[in-house]
């Protein structure tokens, strides 16, 4: 039994007790029950008899380990064996032969000792004084050095058989009597002569290839490496020195086997140059070394004990063993370079030792082969240090090495991409980027080389338990999608960073985040999520263009579902069953509306109190999910409490704590302070309906508000004057708003207030100016600029008094409600007289700014927001007062004339104004050839895309952009030269005669308009047709190019602009005075030679015999029929009369001034002629929706109006494609234009036989295909309303085969797809699918030579046999035949013909 320890608490009693105990176990001997068995029983070596007891107890130890009872024969069979192992007891075998043993007595196990080694032999030798020297141990001064983590501390013998790496036959004495302690070294020709190998002989002396430096420097060290290498190889027999030869020759390179020969071969430079290469060779590849090549050369250096490593010593060690390197002859045994290299690569030294053998031994570059501890020069500190701290005995190497260096990045390969990695302030980090790990940018498993974090690692931190984790990846989620709306990773990620965050299911993962108790968390998800959805350069360019935009429109921002009727329809009905993250694919606002996301931040504003940042963040998110669509913005307004909390907290109407004298900057919260981003969600939200700024002004009474931040002075409070001006801006504005649907309490408001808005245009015309203090007065250049719109729509109002008030009079109703009756509606309270003193006030001002920007090099972009507001506020009254009857019309053309002649025409012909005028070009968004930053949207979020891809932001809003005067001025100019035709006109011609004005409009015409559809540029397509229509007003001399920029202008018109889509066509295009050319034409008739095709046939009765110059006739004549049934063809009568309600600003017709998002924001598109042909081909596609209708008689005639609607088209097609051939091709494919051309064919099955549709069929196929346009089809393209090219021409084929007669122009038609060049597809079906057509097909070969050339049907041969047999097939048939179908037979003829020679 084992003895119980004394214990703290025990007496002397105790203790004594326990002793008895002991003394009377130990008298029981090693059978006792309770006494002490000893460690090691020792048995005799002659003893042959022994009790049964230690006989079993022997045999257990041995490993038997049975218990069931043994027979006598087992037991004989068992002592039998015991005896055979007992051995002597003091000397174990294993002691001096490597033999693998067992288990001995008692379970004690010896350690195994090195195979077959020569134990150091003690021979001491006589001395003077009588006493042999006694062995020195070295090992004994590392003896107090702790053990390796996880490893048994050595016994001094073993460290010292370590340390000496004694082999066989090697034996070195001590010459004790040696005073001076030298080294007895043997020479070589001794050992080897002992060695009795004479094949060693050629070796030599010395070692040829030795060097090194410091602790190396004495020859005794590189002659004791010499010899140890010597007798290692005479130890081993002949073949098994070729063996290892020939494995170290496998394994070295080329270059290390030239390197040893090169030293043996006495050739030093050579050998050292070979150094350096390999060192250098080293550095490269090092980090590339593979588990498998580090094994075999470890296997190398075992076998030869070749080394070449950095060795590091420290100072005073090298100095002590430089003086004592003779002391004892085991110190230069095979341990100095292994043991020794190793202890001392770990403290940090000065040495550096390159060692080698003289032989075919690879020197290891690499510091990781030369042993598996050789790590530690790795770590931070080595472990032998660290165990020495304090609470640090227990070294975990595994935790030292996360304190390693990183490693770093491998190299990428040419055009190699790689994950992106982003650092907390969300920039993308460079591949091998130089970061400190001090900035916890390598928190991460994935590449430890590299800095930052990738966005799976972000997404695991923010679902992360801790805090800290949560928030800080949140804060770089939102950055980087912050920096990702501003273009930065355009050009270097792919695909872009929002629509992975969407994809990888960030939106969800954001909302979730929202619901965190933690302000440090919902604050940055609030923004994070604001960041995803919004873009806040888009909402900056908003603010900026807000008060000089065209009729005051704001966009809306949908996903591309909800842009498209179809979709959304469909959205509408399976929103039900659909999963939130179902609808998060299709569109994340309505998502987040799901997942009420707008009661969540209710509950933030009103219970947790967030900080200013987060209740900024919370209202602009509500601002974006306002402008998605109305449902959307009902959906926030009708959220319980929502819009009562902000107004309460953040549109107060008490102004206390900012009039007590306390500043925004010491305030902890922002609540109770007015805060403009509310006031912006209030705009917002009005602008989407009249019946949502109606709740917002009767219900919440926010007028109330609005009139006590307008009246503020912003030097009687303590907000910052940039804020408080920006706050009175903003107020404005959503005043405006209000007033663009006439709302009763805001137009009483203009009343009320009318005597500050006179003392406010005072203190403009007084002290405002746009030449001095132009920096200073920035706000107040915005804030007058948001007053004239705020007046202009109070012009509107007050001009819609006298008519209202007459239709009461009448008692007729003035609109339509939802049940289809009228309703008579009461004049508002604001008249005409009651702003008869503003008018005086704007042109003094404007003739004050305009005379002081004529002597400025250049205005501020704030100025030209303020003087133009100003041109549309008189444009706005001069325009409405027409309609007044207190108008007189020769008051008016005077103060027209005074004011045109004194301010308009002297700004128009100054020099300042013609440098102004050559920034238009560098400004302009249709000449730019930047791509829309809505490619980098997700699909289901959508934005503005005011940042175009590669960061830069659109040119029509830079500072310097021209166009927040032009536009005003140009719509002011127009509506002079409209109220008052006789007036002077020189100085506007000088204006539109500019060059400046002629190269604006050629690049305008040439160029390929990538951001025609972006929200901003119609701004500048306004510009373009307000010149266009003062052109129509005035006397141009480039009238050409004018008509050529109204075609070209055509399709960049936006949606609710429609009434500009009528004023283009009716003023310009279809004005005879814009085609001279057609009208040099139709003059001189007689004295043309046209004569470009003669007429085909017709099966029709009258045959279409008209010839180019007749068509060109027909279509001068007709002009203005054709551009009033374009300009009711191409747009509805319900777009054009909303759009015009938005122009003129009739405030109880407006019903919102939100344009909704649209699959295209553009009217028109690129063959816009054709469109009206397009209408009634789709609505011919459209099934019947009820038996009613099917059942209902139908006639095959088609009405006059569509045959004549169909002629305007084509006549107006056959004119842009004659004398405006490069405005209407230039960016258009061929292809797409026969196709169009081609739905006059399919739409109906008679308009086509009409002569005049036909003679302009055969005109405007004639101008596609000539100047070879017939080589410049291409195939690949098709319109929307067909799938395939392929699908176009088998409904067109069948189409001729069913209703065509055989009509030689819809043959034509046929025959242009079957160019050799052309889809072989084509040539298939009509000879293939439907080869009965051909027998319909009457052309002959000089009828179609006139539009294309023989060769262009014959070469190149045909190889396709299939399609060979299908012509010999035809011809043997009889399908075709010589006579009938001339064109085709040849055709036919010449293809097998030349296969068959083939």
């Amino acid at each position: 039994m084992l003895v119980r320890r004394p214990q703290a608490g025990e007496t002397e009693e105790d203790l004594v007790r326990q002793e008895q105990e002991l003394v009377s176990g130990g008298s029981g001997g090693g059978n006792g029950d309770g006494g002490v068995r000893p460690s090691v029983t020792l048995v005799q070596k002659d003893k042959r008899k022994k009790n049964q007891d230690v006989a079993s107890h022997c045999h257990s130890d041995v490993g038997d380990e049975t218990t069931t009872p043994r027979s006598k024969f087992g037991r004989q069979r068992a002592s039998k064996k015991q005896k055979e192992g007992i051995v002597d007891n003091t000397i174990l075998k294993e002691a001096v032969r490597c033999v693998e043993r067992g288990a001995v007595l008692g379970g004690i196990v010896e350690r195994c000792v090195p195979t077959d080694p020569k134990y150091f032999q003690w021979q001491p030798q006589p001395t003077t004084h009588g006493f042999p020297t006694p062995l020195t141990l070295h090992t004994l001064s590392d003896s107090d050095q702790p053990a390796a983590p996880g490893k048994k501390k050595k016994s001094l013998y073993m460290q010292q058989v370590e340390r000496q790496k004694l082999v066989r036959n090697t034996v070195e004495v001590i010459d004790s009597a040696n005073t001076n302690t030298a080294v007895c070294v043997s020479s070589p020709s001794s050992v080897m002569g002992s060695l009795q190998d004479h094949r060693l002989d050629a070796l030599g002396n010395r070692s040829y290839v030795i060097h090194g430096e410091g602790v190396l420097a004495v020859d005794s060290e590189v002659d004791d490496i010499h010899k140890e290498n010597i007798e290692k190889m005479a130890s081993m027999t002949h073949e098994e020195r070729m063996r290892e030869k020939q494995s170290l020759l496998d394994t070295l390179k080329p270059q290390h086997i030239q390197f040893f020969r090169a030293l043996r071969n006495h050739k030093p430079q050579e050998a050292k140059a070979q150094i350096l290469h390999d060192r250098e060779d080293c550095l490269q590849t090092s980090h590339t070394l593979t588990s498998e090549k580090m094994l075999t050369e470890r296997k190398v250096h075992k076998s030869l004990k070749c080394v070449d490593v950095e060795m590091q010593v420290p100072e005073e060690q090298c100095e002590m063993e430089c003086e004592n390197e003779g002391l004892v002859n085991t110190q230069h045994k095979s341990g100095l370079h292994t043991d020794k290299t190793r202890r001392d690569s770990t403290s940090g030294g000065c040495s550096e030792v390159n060692i080698s053998t003289d032989g075919n031994t690879p020197p290891a570059n690499n510091k990781k082969d030369i042993s598996d501890e050789t790590s530690e020069t790795d770590l931070p500190i080595p472990p032998s240090e660290a165990s020495q701290w304090l609470h640090m005995d227990k070294v975990e190497n595994d935790k030292l090495q996360w304190m390693r260096d990183m490693p770093s990045p491998p190299p990428l390969k040419a055009n190699e991409g790689f994950i992106a990695r982003f650092n907390f302030d969300g920039d993308v980090l460079p591949y091998d980027a130089q970061v400190s790990y001090r900035l916890a940018l390598h928190h991460h498993g994935r590449e430890p080389g590299r800095a930052g974090y990738t966005l799976d690692e972000l997404f695991t931190n923010i679902r992360s338990h801790v805090l800290e984790q949560r928030r800080v990846g949140l804060s770089t989620l939102a950055n980087i999608l912050s920096r990702a709306k501003e273009g930065f990773y355009d050009t270097c990620v792919k695909p872009p960073v929002a629509q992975l965050v969407v994809e990888a299911g960030g939106v969800l993962l954001l909302r979730y985040a929202l619901d965190d108790n933690s302000p440090l968390v919902y604050g940055e998800a609030v923004r994070a999520l604001l960041h995803l959805v919004s873009s806040e350069p888009d909402e900056h360019c908003l603010d900026l263009v807000q008060s000089w935009i065209p009729s005051g429109l704001e966009p809306g921002i949908a996903s591309q579902v909800h842009a498209s009727d179809k979709a959304r329809q469909e959205l509408d009905k399976e929103e039900g069953e659909l999963k939130d993250f179902e609808v998060v694919k299709l569109d994340v606002i309505r998502a987040l509306i799901r997942t009420d996301t707008h009661t969540r931040l209710r509950y933030l504003l009103e219970k947790l109190y967030p900080k200013p940042a987060a209740v900024v963040n919370i209202l602009s998110l509500l601002t974006r999910i306002c402008r998605h669509s109305l449902a959307a913005s009902w959906a926030v307004a009708s959220c319980p409490g929502l819009i009562t909390v902000i107004i309460k907290h953040f549109l107060p109407q008490h102004l206390g704590p900012l009039l007590s004298g306390q500043t925004v900057s010491t305030m902890n919260t922002v609540y109770g302070v007015p805060l403009r981003h509310a006031l912006k969600l209030i705009r917002v939200m009005a602008s989407k309906g009249r019946e949502l700024a109606s709740m917002l002004v009767h219900t919440h009474h926010l007028m109330n508000q609005i009139l006590v931040y307008v009246s503020l002075d912003p030097s009687e409070v303590s907000v910052p004057t940039q804020e408080m001006l920006m706050l009175c801006q903003e107020a404005y504005a959503t005043w405006s708003v209000f007033l663009a649907y006439g709302l009763s309490k805001s137009v009483e408001a203009v009343v009320n207030f009318y005597p500050l808005f006179v003392k406010q245009l005072i203190f403009y015309r007084d002290k405002v100016d746009v030449n001095e203090a132009t920096d200073e007065n920035q706000f107040n250049y915005d804030v007058g600029a948001q007053i004239m719109t705020t007046l202009t729509r109070a012009i509107n109002v007050a001009a819609s008094h006298s008519l209202l008030e007459a239709k009461m009079q009448l008692n007729q109703g003035t609109v339509i409600t939802s049940d289809g009756n009228t309703m008579v509606l009461q004049p508002p309270a604001l008249t005409w007289l009651h702003l008869r003193d503003l008018p005086h006030l704007v042109e003094t001002c404007l003739a004050k700014w305009l005379t002081q920007a004529q002597h400025l090099h250049c205005l501020t972009f704030s100025a030209r927001k303020l003087i133009g507001s100003c041109c549309d506020f008189l444009s706005t009254y001069y325009i409405k007062w027409k309609d007044q009857t207190s108008y007189n019309p020769d008051i008016a053309r005077k103060i027209i004339e005074s004011l045109y002649n004194n301010v308009i025409s002297s700004l128009l012909t100054s020099e300042s104004f013609d440098r102004f005028m050559t920034t238009i070009v560098p400004h302009s968004s249709l000449i730019s050839s930047q791509k829309s930053g809505v490619e980098r949207d997700p699909i289901n979020i959508g934005s503005l895309g005011c940042v175009c891809i590669g960061g830069q932001i659109v040119p029509i809003i830079k500072p310097n952009s021209p166009f927040p005067l032009l536009l005003p001025l140009s719509t002011f100019l127009f509506s002079l030269h409209s109220l008052h035709t006789a007036l002077d006109n020189t100085s506007t011609t000088h204006f539109l005669d500019s060059q400046e004005v002629s190269d604006y409009l050629s690049k305008v015409c040439a160029s390929q308009k990538g951001l025609s559809g972006q929200w901003l540029t119609r701004v500048e397509t306004h510009f373009i047709c307000n010149l266009l229509l003062i052109a129509a007003k005035t006397h141009v001399n480039k009238k050409e190019l004018y008509h050529q920029s109204a075609l070209c202008i055509m399709n960049c018109i936006h949606k609710g602009d429609e009434f500009l889509i009528k004023d283009l066509l009716t003023q310009v295009i279809c004005d005879p005075s814009f085609v001279p050319d057609m009208c040099g034409v139709n003059n001189s008739v007689q004295n043309l030679s046209v004569r470009d095709y003669q007429p085909l046939k017709s099966p029709a009765l009258a045959q279409p015999i008209l010839t180019p110059a007749q068509l060109t006739t027909n279509i001068y004549q007709s002009l203005s029929a054709i551009g009033n049934e374009l300009a009711k063809t191409l747009v509805t009568k319900r777009e054009l009369e909303a759009s015009l309600v938005l122009k003129t600003g009739i405030p109880f017709a407006v019903n919102g001034i939100t344009v909704s998002h649209t699959e295209s924001s553009l009217s028109l598109d690129l063959h816009w002629p054709l469109s009206p042909i397009k209408y009634a081909f789709t609505a011919s596609q459209i099934p019947p929706k009820s038996q009613k209708s099917q059942n209902q008689h139908r006639s095959d005639q088609s009405p006059p109006e569509d045959i004549v609607t169909v002629t305007r088209c084509l006549q107006m097609t056959y004119m842009g494609l004659r004398y405006r051939r490069n405005t209407l091709l230039h960016h258009s494919s061929y292809i797409s234009w026969l196709q169009y051309l081609s739905l006059t064919f399919l739409s109906a099955s008679d308009i086509f036989l009409d002569p005049i549709v036909s003679s302009y069929l055969q005109g405007c196929i004639a101008e596609i295909l000539k100047y070879n346009g017939y080589a410049k089809l291409n195939a690949r393209t098709t319109i929307d309303c067909f799938t395939s090219i392929t699908d176009w021409y088998k409904r067109l084929v069948e189409q001729y085969m069913s209703v065509s007669y055989g009509d030689s122009t819809f043959a034509l038609y046929l025959m242009v797809p079957l160019q050799q060049y052309f889809s072989r597809e084509c040539r298939l079906i009509l000879w293939g699918d439907v080869v009965d057509a051909l027998q319909f097909i009457f052309l002959t070969s000089e009828q179609v030579e006139q539009f294309i050339p023989h060769t262009q049907f014959e070469e190149p041969r045909e190889s396709d046999e299939g399609l060979v047999h299908k012509y010999r097939a035809a011809v043997g048939t009889g399908i075709i035949s010589k006579t009938k179908n001339t064109f085709l037979y040849q055709l036919a003829t010449h293809h097998i013909t030349l296969y068959l020679s083939h």
